[in-house]
């Protein structure tokens, strides 16, 4: 049987390091790949009585990347983790499973994994600069530029470690450090997508969409099939208010990668600030169906349903995002706004009181807290909650809202 694993993987051509810009969805598999899967539920069973064969920890380590490739990161952990779990020196099955916990946001997981893995060999670029990025995640900044540092000392030719730099400079606001090592990097390695994706983001950033447009183009020229360059591109004419344009390379990029719902969400985002909520509606269903556990997804949905003037509906998206996040702040807050257009003032209240305790530097939560306690006629608490909202608004700055909740604290105050 591991032979021929073997040789299908051969046939499919698994690649021995995977690139984070490669990994799709395999929409239409081959009669080999489909093959593959049937051997693998076969080789599942039988691992135990094969666990000692010299073959099995390479051959688990492709198939491990198979599924990284395309974006099953669950499957590609469970199989990094038996094939470490028999050889605990391979280098890339670290690496790699590093690699699919960044990518999955699991960056704790991920940090762990790339340790691992220089522990095995404190020179290994790739693993210096995985575990930078997700040093960045981690808002570790010192420590991601030395991991960026240690990779391009190691290995000059790598891109993706000038890119890392790169985007440690962008978290310091180095505009043109920035650029120095984005330059660098596509300087390195001309057809390296990931720079030209950012380099892309960061000129839309500074509202230099032609210069982000002329980027992606040549990105696309060199990688028609990467979702990321079309929804970039998509963000672009988004942001010039080109909304049918924007929808072109939207649609584009979900053809390509539909399993990832901050995809559909764009979607749904473009055809919603067009008004065509139910376009919007049927969006956002997709990027459920993509990840059923992706909070704005059911958020994003819920909030198409008021518009759409279908409160039961919305009120039952509200309900999950609740059940899948009870300390998230925008989602109390949210359907704490529904609550109160149903009158509903008690739970409102209660979704306002949940929002800010997890999210008490945000005046807005004690705003609608306040109005509901006056309607309540809790005035005295009311009063109070005016007062602290007014003090939040003066921290932030806005002196418009704070004048507000001054004025209507002192109207209780004298009532």
């Amino acid at each position: 049987m591991l032979g021929i694993i073997k040789n299908k993987l051969d046939i499919i051509g698994v690649a021995e390091q995977i690139e984070p810009e490669s990994i799709k969805p395999n929409i239409l598999q081959s009669r080999t790949r489909k093959e593959l899967g049937t051997l693998e539920i076969e080789l599942q069973a039988t691992l135990e009585t094969i666990k000692d064969d010299d073959r099995l920890p390479d051959l688990l380590y492709r198939m491990a990347n198979m599924h990284l490739q395309e974006g099953n990161f669950s499957r590609a952990v469970m199989l990094y983790e038996i094939t470490l779990g028999m050889n605990s020196n391979q280098l890339s099955a670290w690496t790699h499973m590093g690699l699919t916990y960044l990518l999955a946001e699991e960056t704790k997981d991920a940090i762990s994994c790339l340790g691992s893995a220089l522990a095995i060999d404190v020179e290994s670029s790739l693993a210096h600069t995985f575990m930078g990025m997700a040093q960045l995640k981690e808002n570790e900044f010192d420590k991601a530029r030395e991991s960026f540092e240690a990779a391009i000392t190691n290995d000059a030719g790598l891109a993706r470690a000038y890119l890392g730099m790169a985007l440690y400079f962008k978290t310091q606001n180095k505009m043109q450090s920035v650029i120095t090592y984005m330059t660098k990097a596509r300087k390195t390695d001309p057809k390296f997508i990931g720079v030209y994706i950012e380099l892309g983001k960061y000129f839309l950033e500074l509202d230099k969409h032609e210069k982000a447009r002329e980027i992606l183009e040549e990105a696309i020229r060199i990688d028609s099939e990467q979702p990321y360059i079309h929804s970039t591109m998509g963000d672009i004419f988004s942001r010039t208010q080109d909304y049918e344009r924007a929808l072109h390379y939207y649609d584009k990029a979900v053809e390509i990668k539909f399993d990832d719902p901050k995809l559909w969400i764009k979607k749904g985002d473009c055809h919603k600030t067009m008004k065509v909520y139910r376009l919007a509606s049927k969006a956002y269903e997709k990027a459920i169906n993509a990840n059923p556990e992706y909070i704005d997804a059911w958020v994003k949905s819920g909030q198409v349903m008021v518009l759409l003037l279908d409160d039961r509906v919305a009120l039952e998206y509200f309900n999950t995002a609740m059940t899948l996040a009870p300390d998230n702040a925008d989602v109390a807050h949210q359907r704490g706004l529904l609550f109160l257009s149903l009158e509903d003032l008690e739970k409102a209240l209660s979704d306002f009181d949940t929002a800010f305790s997890t999210d008490a530097g945000n005046p807005i939560h004690l705003y609608y807290r306040a109005m509901i306690l006056e309607k309540l006629d809790r005035n005295q608490e009311a009063h109070r909650t005016w007062q602290v909202a007014q003090g939040l608004y003066e921290e932030s700055g806005n002196v418009v809202k704070a004048a507000e909740c001054s004025v209507k604290a002192k109207r209780l105050a004298q009532s």
